[in-house]
């Protein structure tokens, strides 16, 4: 990373704009360094940012107990909105003293939320670096160009037990979809929803996940035309009238590309009673997610019903900013306090998420506060039921650098947190059947599996609803007692690379694919 010299602790000059960055006394701000990542190999820094260039980026604060309302969500315990703010939340009082702050330095606010856990501000470059004593450059990455801060972002002291992170300082920073796409044909694969259905045996229960709602996060919609065809193609009694489309990020949205197709395709028919709402965030910068993550939280707030969030997205956990990576922990510890079971794809690469030889897991699937969804070679016989179930080669999964072990785990050997927790089928060659653009295509990877885990707890919720019970919340702390059971199939083959799937838990499948007819009515059963 690019570190401030005194001459860049001077005026520096940018397309002829002064850019003035003033060193920050130590007694009167901290740094925070979390807030920022180091510049990977590959991107090309061209020189000194234009100080006219215009920023958007989030102040994510700090929950208060946060430790307290993972272990609560742990414990099944389910608040509304008012104990929520009451207890966890950040206070107005510290809400309102940053966002004050950040107006004396001439910066807009253009977002805020109910739950006070981020504020959406925005202003020039220079004016940015004024603010917070950052340094920018004019970078390349993956072929676009951006400015990007090269240095910690610095605050007054006074702030510092309220503010958690700076994100979007580094635009170019983002998470990747868990899609491939397999050459399509007309062969007994790709599978529709039905087969999956059938296949972990969830076919006729559940009530088809009634009075329930998956949100999917996801940067573009889908077009309405694939859904109804798909629907229609594989005799899925679904409507338009369940599913709703929230933008929440302006701007034009990107041309669909299959990942939004299959989310919603998947999820909307594994639950064909259900609703679906469709969070677009335009890109997946990790501030623009950010925005789409705060807008399932002001819903959930406002009463909106979501109990299920499928995220096929992630990202190398070792080179995502561990302030961000707070920031997206704490989203999901409060969407889950509020009832909400948070599905997460591992990824798509084995156990090297970051390339090379190193076993490193997927962020956001590493969060104690998400079920990891991991991947298997799923084969049917000529009658649809399972005839092999194995692990596949590019299940995400392995050892968190970031998080402690939680509590769900404790029975494991690992120091920290372990991933995947459970798996569905993701292997492409054996994939959904996906219409994009009204073409057949076939698609995998455990960008399938999240959507359709989400699917088969809508089916789990809508069965505790009917008997008036809460909605699952955090699903980690129901499952992992049933380790060895009858309720999951024990995935004992196969390898992601840096590990092998056996008896029991393991890094490549968790704890197994669910075995519906017997998980259902495990969970509807629990308190």
């Amino acid at each position: 990373m690019h570190h401030l010299t005194n001459r860049h602790a001077a005026l520096l000059t940018s397309a002829g704009i002064v850019l003035a960055i003033l060193p920050a006394a130590a007694q009167t701000t901290v740094g925070l360094t979390e807030s920022v990542a180091r510049f990977a190999p590959e991107v090309q820094v061209l020189g000194e940012a234009d100080a006219a260039n215009w920023m958007h980026f989030q102040v994510a604060l700090r929950l208060r107990n946060g430790p307290a309302l993972a272990a609560s969500n742990a414990a099944r315990v389910h608040l509304s909105s008012d104990d929520l703010d009451r207890k966890y939340l950040p206070t107005r009082a510290d809400h309102d003293a940053v966002v004050g702050w950040l107006r004396g330095q001439g910066l807009t606010i253009e977002t805020t939320a109910t739950s006070r856990l981020t504020i959406g501000v925005s202003g020039s470059a220079g004016n940015v670096a004024r603010a917070f004593g950052v340094h920018f450059s004019r970078i390349v990455s993956e072929g676009h160009n951006f400015t990007a801060a090269d240095s910690a972002p610095a605050i007054p002291i006074s702030l510092a037990g309220a503010v958690l992170s700076i994100n979007g300082l580094q635009p170019h920073l983002h998470a990747h979809k868990m899609n491939v796409i397999h050459p399509f044909s007309n062969t007994a694969v790709p599978y529709y929803a039905g087969a999956f259905v059938k296949a972990y045996g969830a076919t006729g229960i559940g009530n088809g996940g009634a009075n329930t709602t998956t949100a999917i996060i996801i940067d573009t919609f889908p077009k309405t035309t694939d859904l109804t065809k798909y629907w229609a193609t594989a005799g899925i009694a679904q409507s338009l009238s369940n599913i709703t489309l929230i933008q929440t990020v302006p701007g034009t949205l990107p041309a669909i590309s299959g990942e939004e197709s299959m989310d919603a395709q998947i999820a909307s028919s594994v639950a064909p009673a259900s609703k679906v709402r469709v969070y677009a965030s335009k890109s997946l910068s990790y501030a623009n997610l950010d925005t789409a993550f705060q807008n399932v939280v002001t819903d959930l707030q406002a009463g909106v019903v979501i109990t299920q969030v499928s995220i096929s997205l992630g990202g190398c956990e070792t080179s995502t900013p561990a302030g961000e990576i707070a920031t997206d922990d704490n989203f999901f510890s409060v969407m889950s306090s509020l009832g909400a079971t948070v599905f997460v794809s591992s990824g798509d690469s084995g156990s090297h998420e970051c390339g090379g030889t190193a076993n490193v897991p997927s962020f956001f699937s590493t969060s104690p506060n998400v079920t990891a969804v991991g991947g298997t070679t799923l084969k049917l016989t000529t009658t649809g039921t399972t005839k092999t179930e194995t692990s596949w080669t590019g299940s995400g999964g392995g050892i968190s650098q970031k998080f402690i072990k939680p509590s769900y785990q404790s029975a494991l050997s690992y120091a920290m947190r372990a991933v995947p927790d459970m798996s569905t089928d993701a292997n492409p060659s054996t994939g959904a059947l996906v219409y994009v653009n009204g073409a057949a295509q076939q698609i995998g990877g455990t960008s399938l599996s999240a959507p359709m885990s989400a699917g088969l707890a809508a089916l789990v919720n809508s069965s505790r609803l009917a008997v008036g019970k809460p909605t699952l919340g955090q699903l980690n702390s129901r499952i992992y007692p049933l380790l060895g059971t009858a309720n999951f199939r024990d995935i004992k083959i196969g390898s992601n690379g840096g590990y092998s799937a056996s008896a029991g838990f393991d890094l490549v499948t968790g704890i197994g694919s669910p075995a519906m007819a017997t998980l259902l009515p495990t969970l509807v059963a629990q308190p």
